[in-house]
């Protein structure tokens, strides 16, 4: 290929678009209304000739027979290059009536204005006001401005210009704060102006910017005031170009019709110092900041851009955001905070990773992060709509709630939980921000109340109890049974209050697992929706499609099926055991599934494995529900997975009833009668009594046996007064919530195969924000030699250690982490960072421990060596109860005079400087305990503070331990 030879750099600049163009669209009809470009056209098919061009050049040279032609001739090859077609004379109209119209409606149009292409060629190599000089003299041809442009490139040679066109623009200001080559020529005047004079080519920079920027009264530059000043303009001018409106500071003039090489030049830089000088860019911003209070002071959010360059804009758009929370403009919320945490739309020049004031503060984060999962769930009632409306049956009223409702309440969910671990004083709009996520509740309310109602009507209409294959009865025999006839073993979860919503968490964490087929499907949960019903129907218990009911006054015994009563978990067991048959029929609970040591014996003879899971109720009912779901959903996919590596093929996951999560300040309890009668979601009454606000249904409509009398329940999502506190973690009622129910099904066409890659994770403290602790750790692959399809991301949980009782609250992650249902999920050979708390009924300093989860890989879990405070539940009164201590903690600590002090201090709780120095065995072994004291003390499980009292020193022991 022959060199090309085309012109001079505007020309180059002109082949290089042209060249791009071609590249990615294939045929580019060139229109060129006024003829600037025939000569240029010319040289490039001179060029193409010769093989110097990757692409072809045809042009309209008085003939459309002749180019016509030319073009049916390239048509006619199998290896078709890009082609670019030179039309002189044309514009979008008079191509129109040309034999060549065809063509050009099939390919891509292509201009370009000579005034444009000199900007564009020039920006970023020499100044703004020689473009804006040049572009003002008469004659403009495209010859003249490749002499111009060339010979201000050639009259800027030196040594040193030439070196600086050779660096990047953050590679300048790179050396100008790290103390390179070009900081030490700022102190030579001749140099000083070489580098003012790149700056201002490339950035465009003001002379009344730079006078502002820098120090007064100084008789040379100092390098980072020089790298200010250039930020300082890169960061006015970012703020400039993402702004909606123009600028109201006058400061701010001048960045407005730069070209946009040196836009795009100011951005790329103001991305590089929040990526790599995050320091310096806080301090920069904030002091630009200040220039331009005006801009501060009457900025709206609806005028700023997808870039929080400055911390007042990020301040701005969060205080707007909440403003559209309070009047229900939830996509613009939603949008404003999707911008902020995961950034905006992906290119070079925008932030991906969401704003950086956000990733400077976890707590600015922590606000974002509720505004998202608030506006969220605004967005998905109002795709719901505020009714069900008037379904057909039963059915209709099921689809409707899973296509629409239940994402409701999960988003709801998902907000209770988020509150819970990011709603604490410290976050910036505290008050505010709460506000609007207690109005969140009574927009959930309103909707679920509209929603139930809804619902009522319609079991009134067609009845309380569906068709057969949506009841809760036939499910064992019309699921269950059916597996249990295939080889092999067949796995039944009975998850007590899982509801459906959640079960689709675990249909999208399951459902691309090789190999397997997945189906979540939805039935009704048998009246009342409570344990003692749907625990006992989960077994095979109907006969010819009733149910013979064991009631004694209001509370349900369980169901006889002629031979026994199932009531318990061991007669749910012989009943299901007697249905499949088998050897066994093991009865496992959640947890047992995953301490168990010897899975595959375990269910080695048995047809069915059911495993028992209490988790959500149990933490429902002791109101932890919100901190511990997530959790509990985490232990059902371990216990899948180990399952499934013990042999088992087949699954079927479900529950025995939803629940409601409320908030008793959203609406008041509804008066039944004597406040001993009602449960909290419903009643049994002997008699046929209507109530307003409620709805009843006899219990032979239900298809009841062996019982006579009533259910009611509130029509709404109320519960009933019984004279008890109330509870957010409801269930018994008739709302879809707590009626619908999930039927998970995988079977697995393979085994779950072997994984050669096992991953280590370490992890130490970090500095702890407010009131979260963090820690900071990675991923690593151990063997490296077979690395080959490991996984790119580990799921990672965070537990305590030793310590009963006490929850994480699981709040950010950042750097090379995401935070998925819960979970970390960490990017193998990055650096991540976590933020926690711990929550218990007592003060303590406990250990934690990074672990996987869910048995996908092979990682043995790492307890982080540092200790962290518990800090007890918000509105539980910490306990004053010292746990008796095993004294293994002492064993981390050296051996001799520091253990017996430490030990001292767990038992008397203080330590006198005397005591210490017998202890230690003087005052030189005392010294250099106190040098390393900190080191020591954080391995004690409580806090050690350092006293002073007449003049004695002591160490004293704070807090309970564990």
């Amino acid at each position: 290929m022959t060199t090309l030879n085309i012109g001079g750099p505007v020309s180059a600049a002109l082949e290089a678009d042209l060249r791009g163009w071609a590249r990615r669209t294939g045929v580019v009809l060139w229109l060129d209304l006024h003829d600037d470009y025939s000569g240029f056209v010319d040289r490039l098919m001179t060029a193409r000739e010769g093989g110097a061009l990757p692409y072809e050049v045809r042009a309209f040279r008085g003939s459309h027979l002749e180019l016509m032609l030319e073009l049916q001739s390239l048509a006619d090859g199998v290896d078709k290059p890009p082609l670019v077609v030179h039309l002189p004379g044309f514009n979008e109209e008079s191509v129109k009536s040309t034999p060549l119209y065809e063509l050009y409606a099939a390919g891509t149009r292509y201009r370009k204005k000579l005034d444009t292409l000199v900007t564009d060629a020039a920006a970023g190599r020499v100044r703004r006001e020689q473009i804006d000089a040049f572009q003002t003299q008469e004659g403009l041809s495209l010859d003249g401005a490749d002499a111009w442009l060339a010979a201000l490139l050639e009259g800027s040679d030196g040594d040193l210009a030439n070196q600086l066109r050779g660096m990047s623009l953050p590679s300048v200001v790179d050396d100008l704060l790290r103390g390179g080559f070009v900081s030490t020529q700022i102190a030579l005047s001749d140099a000083r102006d070489a580098v003012w004079e790149h700056l201002y080519t490339c950035t465009g920079l003001a002379d009344a910017w730079r006078s502002m920027s820098l120090p007064l009264e100084r008789d040379r530059d100092r390098p980072a005031d020089v790298a200010f000043a250039v930020a300082s303009w890169a960061l006015a001018v970012e703020y400039t170009d993402d702004l909606r409106r123009d600028p109201v500071s006058p400061l701010l003039a001048p960045a407005l019709g730069l070209p946009r090489a040196v836009i795009d030049a100011c951005r790329g830089l103001a991305e590089h110092l929040r990526s790599t000088h995050a320091t310096f860019y806080k301090r920069a911003a904030d002091d630009t900041e200040f220039f331009l209070a005006e801009e501060a002071e009457k900025a709206q959010a609806e005028d700023l851009g997808e870039i929080d360059t400055f911390r007042f804009e990020e301040n701005k758009v969060l205080e707007a955001a909440l403003v559209a929370l309070e009047v229900g403009r939830w996509a613009t919320a939603a949008e404003w905070a999707g911008l902020r945490i995961k950034g905006g739309s992906p290119s070079p020049l925008n932030r991906r990773s969401g704003s950086f004031w956000l990733s400077e503060d976890p707590t600015r984060r922590s606000a974002w992060e509720l505004v998202s999962a608030a506006a969220g769930l605004g967005l998905r009632v109002e795709a719901a709509g505020p009714r069900l409306k008037t379904p057909s049956g039963l059915a209709d009223a099921v689809d409707r709630y899973v296509s629409h409702g239940a994402a409701v309440d999960q988003a709801h969910r998902q907000l209770e939980q988020r509150r819970l671990a990011l709603l604490y004083p410290r976050l910036p709009q505290f008050e505010r921000l709460r506000a609007r996520l207690d109005g969140m509740r009574l927009v959930w309310r309103a909707w679920a109340d509209g929603w139930a109602k809804d619902f009522s009507e319609a079991c009134r209409t067609h009845g309380f109890l569906p068709d057969a294959a949506l009841q809760q009865r036939t499910l064992f025999d019309e699921v269950v049974r059916p597996m249990t006839n295939e080889p092999g073993v067949t796995a039944y979860f009975v998850v007590d209050a899982l509801r459906f919503e959640m079960a689709e968490e675990l249909f999208e964490a399951l459902k691309d697992t090789p190999a397997t087929t997945v189906h979540l499907r939805a039935r009704l949960a048998e009246l009342p929706s409570v344990t003692a019903v749907g625990m006992n129907v989960l077994a095979p218990v109907a006969s010819g499609g009733a149910l013979r009911l064991s009631l004694e006054g209001s509370r349900v015994r369980g169901f006889s099926t002629g031979e026994f009563r199932v009531s318990t978990p061991e007669t749910r067991r012989r009943a299901m055991h007697a249905r499949v048959g088998g050897g066994t029929c093991p009865w496992l609970s959640l947890q047992e599934v995953l301490d168990s040591d010897s899975l595959k014996r375990s269910i080695a003879q048995a047809k069915l494995v059911v495993v028992h899971s209490l988790e959500i109720d149990d933490a429902g009912e002791k109101g932890a529900g919100p901190a511990v779901f997530e959790h509990a959903l985490r232990k059902v996919r371990a216990a899948w997975r180990l399952l499934r590596d013990a042999g088992v093929r087949r699954f079927v996951i479900t529950s025995d009833h939803g629940f409601l999560l409320l908030d008793s300040s959203t609406a008041p309890a509804l008066a039944h009668g004597r406040k001993i009668d009602p449960k909290r979601r419903h009643v049994f009454s002997p008699v046929p009594a209507d109530h307003t606000g409620e709805a009843r249904v006899a219990l032979s409509d239900l298809g009841y046996q062996g019982a006579s009398g009533h259910l009611m329940f509130p029509e709404t999502t109320a519960v009933f007064d019984t004279g008890k506190r109330s509870m957010s973690f409801v269930h018994g009622g008739n709302s879809l919530q707590e009626r619908v129910i999930p039927v998970l099904t995988l079977v697995h066409r393979s085994g779950a195969g072997g994984s050669t890659v096992s991953y280590t994770v370490v992890a130490k403290a970090d500095e702890a924000l407010g009131d979260m602790h963090a820690l900071a750790g990675e991923v690593t692959v151990d063997q490296q030699a077979l690395s080959f399809g490991g996984q790119r991301e580990v799921e990672l949980a965070l537990r305590p250690v030793d310590a009963p009782g006490v929850q994480v609250e699981l709040c950010q992650v950042r750097r090379g982490a995401r935070l998925v249902s819960g979970t970390i999920h960490a990017k193998v050979e990055q650096r991540f960072e976590v933020f926690f708390r711990l929550i218990g009924q007592s003060e303590a300093r406990i250990r934690v421990e990074l672990h996987h989860p869910s048995a996908a890989v092979e990682l043995a879990p790492y307890v982080v060596e540092q200790r962290f405070e518990v800090i007890t539940a918000r509105g539980v009164k910490p306990t004053t109860e010292v746990a008796t201590p095993d004294g293994r903690w002492l064993e981390e600590l050296p051996e001799g005079g520091v253990r017996e002090l430490f030990a001292h201090l767990e038992a008397h709780a203080a330590v006198t400087e005397p005591e210490a120095m017998a202890m230690l065995g003087g005052a030189r072994p005392l010294r250099r305990f106190a040098r390393s004291f900190e080191e020591y003390a954080a391995k004690a499980p409580f806090a050690v503070r350092i006293d002073v009292v007449g003049g004695i020193k002591r160490y004293v022991r704070e807090g309970s331990k564990r």
